[in-house]
């Protein structure tokens, strides 16, 4: 099982990885928008996450993949503990659909030191992320989105998102079952949708 980890082991990972690119590559910046479960973490809404998801950069230039690769030997992380796999499954989407503008929304940005800026993505699209990741058999995604408690607008936001890509008869069924877990009615929402 993945280890875990609270905000503080995620800041104290991130300032190691800055530091790593600091002397390997002084007068190098990289920026970083965090998603999931991990933005969630460092935004206060859950105590802990196993990785941490990137949709940008979309793919992970070399100075950051030795950088994560060397934390991650020292500190006996995963070798995906910061990982582009929220940002790959964006790009299969993308070009099928552009993405909603709350997509480039951040809630907040953390100045890690002068070469590291992490940037929290915004609450809506960490809620449409969160949506389209969930299952009923998989409610890890569905108890993050409970928690952080979204309105109706926002939860009709994620939907309308989610079937834009995915529109079948299965992830229908899906959605109902998550939604009513959630507090939701799915055909409440695409019905006042069609009003």
């Amino acid at each position: 099982m993945p280890q875990e980890l609270t905000r503080a082991e995620i800041l104290e990972n991130l300032n190691l990885l800055s530091e790593w690119l600091r002397v390997k590559y002084p007068s190098d910046t990289f920026e970083l928008m965090v998603v999931g479960g991990a933005a969630m973490t460092l935004n206060g809404f859950k105590d802990q996450t196993n990785d941490i998801d990137l949709l940008k950069p979309e793919r992970l230039p070399i100075p950051l993949r030795g950088g994560i690769t060397h934390i991650s030997r020292a500190k006996r992380l995963p070798p995906e503990w910061i990982n582009t796999n929220a940002a790959n499954i964006l790009r299969r989407v993308k070009p099928l659909k552009e993405l909603p503008d709350y997509f480039n929304e951040i809630s907040r940005t953390i100045d890690i030191s002068e070469n590291l800026k992490v940037n929290l993505i915004g609450r809506q699209a960490l809620i449409a992320l969160k949506l389209l990741a969930t299952t009923p058999s998989y409610t890890k995604h569905s108890v993050d989105i409970k928690s952080l408690n979204p309105s109706k607008e926002e939860i009709k936001e994620a939907v309308q998102f989610v079937l834009s890509i995915d529109n079948n008869e299965l992830r229908r069924d899906d959605l109902l079952i998550v939604l009513r877990y959630i507090g939701f009615d799915l055909n409440e929402l695409i019905q006042s949708d069609k009003k």
